[in-house]
């Protein structure tokens, strides 16, 4: 069964830093515009990792096989992060599985219970991150394919089903359930279309004078 909880795992969230205005001004951005600066540092570095291994392979080996097993530790560290520890102090979102005594595997997503007590200049940080490693890792795996560099596929498809797997567990933790993910999405390209064919509808058809 798959369900949503608010639960009292939120209860120590608040680490690393406290919650700051989100009106945050671009002359003063630092690390200190981050609520929690040191947790979106691991973040980056734990998303962008992988993916700047992968393209500087052959600056830290020339064997595929080493570069391979980097790609994946650095990929499940990475997977093992995102999902344990920023995904639940920068947004107060967690996913996890358990198998109970039949044998039977159980899917929980929870949310904190005041989503505004997370800062959001980290939660845009958190999922921009979020979003943008699967994107890369899939063109990454379009330029092996057409460069017929099966091997390198592996590594970048491995890749994308680690980051695709977090992406997947967090959008579940902000929507209750598919249908109601399904209906934002629809709703958004709805809206995408209406703004896109706005200047059209309103423009006039020009008038030739003789």
């Amino acid at each position: 069964p798959l369900s949503r909880m608010a639960s009292g795992f939120d209860s120590g969230l608040n680490l690393g830093g406290t919650t700051q205005p989100t009106g945050i001004s671009s002359e003063s951005f630092s690390l200190r515009s981050f609520s929690k600066p040191h947790i979106v540092i691991a973040h980056i570095l734990f998303r962008g990792s992988a993916l700047v291994v992968y393209i500087l392979a052959n600056l830290f080996s020339s064997s595929f096989i080493v570069q391979l097993l980097l790609l994946i530790t650095l990929n499940s560290m990475d997977f093992w992060t995102v999902k344990n520890i920023t995904g639940r102090l920068l947004v107060g979102l967690r996913w996890w599985n358990f198998v109970d005594e039949e044998g039977h595997n159980h899917w929980k997503y929870e949310s904190a219970k005041d989503p505004s007590r997370f800062a959001a200049l980290d939660s845009r940080v958190f999922w921009g991150a979020l979003v943008l490693a699967p994107v890369l890792w899939t063109f990454l795996a379009i330029i092996a394919f057409m460069t017929f560099k099966w091997e390198w596929m592996l590594a970048t498809l491995f890749g994308l089903v680690m980051t695709g797997a977090n992406l997947y567990g967090y959008l579940r933790c902000r929507w209750a359930d598919t249908t109601q993910f399904t209906n934002y999405v629809s709703k958004w390209a709805f809206l995408s279309i209406l703004r896109n064919q706005r200047p059209t509808t309103d423009q006039q058809p020009m008038q030739q004078t003789v």
